[in-house]
């Protein structure tokens, strides 16, 4: 296989198309499980509904 050849499949479709792939980076980031996620949403989603309904409007 000639060399030029070889080259061209070693390279990303994104890069070819001008994007930068920003996933690349070995940054340590908080996780969060996604689970606490969805109860911390629901709860705050009860939280509103509730101080609504128990809350009068001016």
């Amino acid at each position: 296989m000639p060399a030029s050849k070889k080259k061209k499949e070693n390279i990303p479709l994104s890069s070819m198309a001008g994007l930068i792939r920003y996933y690349d980076e070995d940054i340590e980031r908080i996780k969060i499980n996604p689970k606490a996620v969805i109860i911390a949403s629901l709860v705050m989603i009860g939280l509103v509904i509730a101080l609504t309904k128990l809350l009068p409007t001016p």
